[in-house]
């Protein structure tokens, strides 16, 4: 499933959280064996970058595991006819996150915080999880923009607040100069300079959703899911037709700081024109 929260509407730093009904909790499509194929990889390759643990997030990773197993065989039961076996060698959370394309956070209050304690994270959005473990929820989003001000305290309680009989989802987005799921750092470069013919813009400029969903693990720990799609922006116009004119003004309603945080700055004109059509 493509998501496409785009409508035009002024920019906002927002929650934006909706219920959500536990039978779509995972996602599968026909990308599952090659992110899948992905994550084995990086977890060899990068695991340091891609996989982190404190003793604090044991006990919600064990949880995490014991519930998606339960969820899969529920929900996906064709995928597993002999049922899940997992490699009893690997932390539970790195086990967990092998059997689904989401990237999977564990967050464990403390002192009034929310903080990091595990994560596996093999396809971040131009951040890197080595900076973030351990750290509370205004630091992890410290970099973003009027967090602080706007939504921080707001979302702080709201964790706090949340109960195992309620999840719940949203969907975060951005564009970015590459398709690849795995960006955990990186500057926009300057498409328009190596574009191969003219119009080729939206071709090789990319819109970037996470659909996020947050749910109460047993201990009390919240696990969030982050789930990535990527679809060129011509892709997208194909698709739905009214997202090209609603583009345009969202981005116009964007402030500099965050355009500058999300690295538009070198494609800002292309981007503007390709909404408008012009390109």
């Amino acid at each position: 499933m493509t998501y496409i929260p785009i409508d035009g509407r002024p920019f906002t730093v927002s929650m934006g959280l909706r219920a959500l009904n536990i039978q779509d909790w995972i996602e599968s499509d026909s990308d599952l064996e090659t992110d899948l194929a992905q994550k084995r990889d990086l977890l060899q390759r990068h695991h340091g970058q891609v996989f982190a643990a404190l003793p604090e997030g044991l006990q919600g990773s064990r949880e995490t595991l014991a519930m998606l197993e339960d969820h899969l065989l529920n929900v996906f039961p064709e995928r597993f006819p002999q049922g899940i076996a997992v490699d009893e060698h690997l932390h539970p959370l790195e086990s967990a996150a092998r059997l689904v394309q989401e990237d999977l956070v564990v967050m464990t209050p403390r002192d009034g915080q929310w903080i990091l304690t595990a994560a596996c994270v093999c396809f971040p959005s131009r951040w890197d999880l080595t900076e973030k473990v351990g750290a509370n929820l205004y630091e992890i989003h410290g970099p973003v923009p009027h967090y602080a001000e706007r939504i921080g305290e707001a979302t702080n309680t709201m964790f706090g607040k949340f109960t195992a009989d309620r999840p719940v989802w949203r969907v975060n987005w951005t564009i970015l100069d590459s398709p690849d799921l795995f960006q955990p750092s990186g500057a926009l470069r300057d498409v328009a300079r190596s574009m191969p013919r003219e119009g080729a813009f939206g071709d090789v400029t990319y819109f970037r959703t996470e659909r996020q969903t947050l749910r109460v693990l047993p201990s009390g720990d919240v696990l969030f899911t982050i789930r990535n799609r990527v679809n060129s922006l011509n892709e997208l116009a194909h698709i739905s037709p009214e997202f090209r004119d609603n583009l345009g003004p969202t981005l116009d309603s964007t402030s500099e700081e965050t355009r500058g945080y999300k690295g538009w700055h070198p494609i800002w004109e292309q981007l503007m024109a390709w909404s408008q059509g012009a390109i």
